[in-house]
């Protein structure tokens, strides 16, 4: 299956993905009591951010190891992967179990240290799934196979919760998808890699070690900030406040998921062409892979931005509405995670420069949540992670074009990126401007079903004469605006 279509599959995915983590909420608020739900979502911050800083870029490495090396030395190098994951799922289960047990905010948050810290260590063990398969270019099943799990897991999930009412018993449901999740993963790590069969020395540990300790303490420093606004929400404003911030970020993992689905994918790709020293093919299949980002991410953010309230209002019930302003403050930082960087920052060695400017943003946007927070309410507690989120963006395209020489006019086809924006604002404002103005007998959620089957139509005949479709973008040899 060629670059395109794996690359197209894996989007996919993790639309459905993303989707179906909006509907498993809507469920859950009309089944769970506020304070259960804000205690749902907390083992979800838990969980989530764990699962995004515990790896610490050892999984990373797959997709740079795996495309480069053949017979047992590549099944060593994925035998490091599997067993590092196994590893710091187990670290993070007694990890969780012992800080809730301890520090959890409330009695009832603290009973359930022992559920929480076995699915989280679980969750973040599976998360394997996502980087083992794509570093074999096997996009497809990884796709295919996430969409089994994510339907499974809400199902299983969204059944406890209308058949039980119960935290406890949503939970349950969650932790036996996610050691599926994690024995399918297995299973695959054996039958591809031979997993088991032989153990890897200390020289394959130390390889992939050096290149992913820089890796991993940016994506640490870059994880923390991003989830540091939630920490401070849910120290300041208590859980069911929380609850209601965290609606707000709820579709934040869209650009990330699509993203990665893409980058992943061209990973294997710009890892072959760095071997061979083109870097002319790495920065045009960058700009490829973010455009292609762009080109499903824009809309859909643009819908959200300017449908915010009729959609918080019906999805979640109006006492969830006060997250419109939290999602659109934090929609500044979903929009520059478009740009995917971490590739190049990588392939260029500059791993180091990221790793090194990342604590004092760290400080920097921890310092500005708290302030804006007292200071504004919930959304102000949004404003220090899209300020830092904003400062770093900028500090690495200057460094990248000072490492390798290029403009940075020329890093990113930034042009083609702004009209897109342009077009897809201005279909969606046209379209809030037509919800209110639409007949009073029409109710809110047909309106926008009826909108949101309409605008893509115009947007498709732009993006087809500008050439933005992915199929075009991913087999164009270049970008004629880079």
């Amino acid at each position: 299956m060629g670059v395109g279509r794996r690359s197209l599959w894996l989007g996919l995915s993790q639309v459905i993905e993303v989707g179906l983590q909006v509907v498993l909420p809507m469920l859950l608020v009309r089944h769970l009591t506020q304070a259960a739900f804000g205690d749902y979502r907390l083992v979800w911050l838990i969980a989530a951010g764990l699962a995004s800083m515990a790896p610490m870029g050892m999984p990373n490495t797959l997709a740079y190891f795996l495309p480069r090396t053949q017979g047992e030395e590549r099944q060593a190098h994925a035998a490091v992967g599997v067993w590092y994951m196994l590893l710091i799922g187990t670290l993070s289960t007694t990890f969780v179990i012992a800080s809730i047990a301890c520090f959890g905010p409330t009695p009832e948050f603290r009973d359930m240290a022992l559920l929480a810290g076995v699915f989280t260590g679980i969750w973040v063990s599976g998360g394997l799934l996502d980087y083992l398969p794509v570093a074999d270019e096997r996009g497809d099943w990884q796709a295919r196979a996430i969409i089994v799990l994510a339907l499974l897991r809400c199902i299983l999930a969204s059944a406890a919760a209308i058949h039980y009412e119960q935290l406890d018993s949503v939970f349950y449901a969650l932790s036996l998808s996610a050691l599926m999740r994690l024995g399918m993963i297995l299973i695959y790590a054996r039958r591809q890699h031979g997993f088991g069969r032989i153990i890897p020395d200390r020289g394959y540990w130390m390889a992939q070690i050096k290149l992913a300790w820089p890796i991993g303490l940016s994506s640490l420093m870059v994880s923390i900030r991003r989830q540091a606004d939630q920490w401070i929400a849910a120290a300041i404003f208590g859980t069911v406040q929380f609850a209601i911030f965290s609606l707000g970020a709820v579709f934040g993992s869209l650009v990330l998921l699509m993203r990665r689905a893409v980058s992943s994918t061209l990973m294997p790709t710009m890892s072959k062409q760095h071997a061979a020293g083109d870097w002319d093919a790495i920065i045009d299949t960058n700009n490829r892979a973010n455009l292609v980002v762009a080109f499903f991410a824009l809309p859909l953010l643009a819908f959200i931005w300017c449908f915010g309230e009729p959609i918080y209002t019906t999805v979640y019930t109006a006492q969830y509405v006060g997250a419109t302003p939290v999602m659109r403050v934090l929609m500044v930082s979903w929009l520059l995670q478009i740009v995917e960087l971490n590739s190049i920052i990588l392939l260029a060695g500059q791993m180091h420069y990221s790793a090194r400017i990342s604590t004092p943003l760290l400080l920097l946007s921890l310092a500005i949540s708290v302030i804006t927070a007292y200071a504004f309410g919930l959304a102000g507690a949004a404003a220090g992670g899209v300020l830092v989120a904003f400062i770093e963006r900028s500090l690495l395209i200057r460094q990248l074009s000072k490492s390798l020489n290029i403009p940075v006019r020329s890093l990113q086809a930034w042009a083609t990126l702004l009209t897109m924006m342009a077009v897809t604002w201005g279909l969606a404002g046209l379209g809030r401007l037509a919800y209110e103005l639409r007949p009073s007998v029409l109710p809110p959620l047909p309106a926008m079903l009826a909108l949101g089957a309409i605008l893509p139509l115009p947007y498709y005949l732009i993006a087809r004469k500008q050439g933005w479709l992915p199929h075009t973008l991913l087999n164009t040899s270049a970008i004629s605006s880079h």
